[in-house]
């Protein structure tokens, strides 16, 4: 068991505006299209930025936020899927330049399911002992995958990174979480070219492999039907059904299944939080981004049972329910 002592993010300064795209790629039905899943805007990161440049920003704003030393922190987690290189991990620099002396550190990826399923790790390394708190790190820039003529995939992904701070808490409360996978999507959506099955050549960068490719279409309901199973075995784990719980965040990647997901549930969009209309789609930093910004609004309170749930390519799903 653990409690959440601190959050933190952080966001490039670089705003791409639906209206941006509109004048590259038209706005029929490009404007439909956005008015239907809720995408508003979103940011890129600089030259100079990486996945790690952005994922210290937030980590220093999360320690500055818990009032700890970086030396108190025990372990650090990266959840990303897109690495500043293939090794060593991200971690490891985000690590030294935090100051995290001391720690443990290392990457998770399984895309955007990767931040939940990274702090339920991080939650089983909790014993009060060698392990008294960890820092976990969804940190995302796809922007520098991107083919920026492909008007099917440029147009959803920003970049940004979220950050939590947990520390053993025996007497907190009760935690579950469930981890799902179904490998026979793997070749759904990805950045194929790049690693060891299609190191880079000429013929890498002629195909665009080393950018993000969609080469099947998911099915439109995966998430609407995956999400409220996956949901109601992590709450029954502890004897707890979806109107137990007060606050939910899901992977920013369409409004409308979120609102599906709550309608099913019959609850209210109040116990939820969306920011796809404001920072577009930040894969593994998104579920940490959106908690973050539903704290800051006041939308979810100490004491608060909380449900994180997530899916990415793969595709991996996770679920991870705790008191805030």
């Amino acid at each position: 068991m653990f409690k959440i002592i601190s959050t933190g993010m952080y966001l490039p300064k670089n705003l791409m505006s639906n209206e941006a795209f509109y004048k590259k790629f038209g706005s029929d039905p490009l404007q439909k299209v956005f008015e239907r899943i809720g995408h508003g805007a979103r940011y890129y990161s600089d030259k100079d930025e990486s996945s790690a440049t952005l994922a210290i920003k937030a980590g220093e704003q999360a320690l500055k936020n818990s009032g700890l030393k970086p030396e108190q922190i025990d372990l650090l987690i990266i959840s990303t899927d897109t690495p500043s290189q293939l090794s060593p991990a991200t971690a490891a620099e985000v690590q030294h330049k935090l100051g995290i002396k001391s720690a443990g550190a290392f990457d998770v990826n399984c895309a955007c399911a990767g931040f939940v399923t990274a702090v339920d790790m991080a939650s089983k390394y909790l014993n009060g002992e060698e392990y008294k708190r960890a820092m976990v790190i969804g940190t995302y820039a796809m922007s520098k995958h991107l083919d920026h003529d492909d008007g099917n995939t440029s147009i959803l992904f920003g970049d940004g990174a979220g950050a939590f701070i947990l520390e053993y808490a025996p007497k907190h409360g009760l935690t579950a979480s469930t981890l799902k996978s179904d490998g026979s999507f793997w070749d759904f959506m990805g950045i194929y070219g790049g690693g060891s099955a299609l190191p880079v050549d000429e013929q890498v960068l002629l195909d665009r492999t080393h950018k993000v490719k969609v080469p099947k279409k998911f099915p439109a309901t995966l998430n609407s039907e995956e999400w409220p199973p996956l949901i109601e075995k992590t709450l029954a784990k502890i004897g707890l059904k979806p109107a137990d719980a007060q606050a939910y965040v899901f992977t920013q990647i369409r409004k409308p299944t979120i609102v599906e997901v709550m309608e099913k549930f019959n609850l209210p969009m109040e116990k939820t939080h969306t920011i796809m209309e404001k920072w577009g789609y930040t894969g593994s930093a998104c579920v940490p981004m959106a908690f973050h910004d539903m704290a800051e609004q006041g939308k979810v309170k100490r004491g608060d049972r909380v449900v994180l749930c997530a899916s990415g390519g793969g595709y991996s799903m996770a679920c991870m329910t705790f008191i805030y």
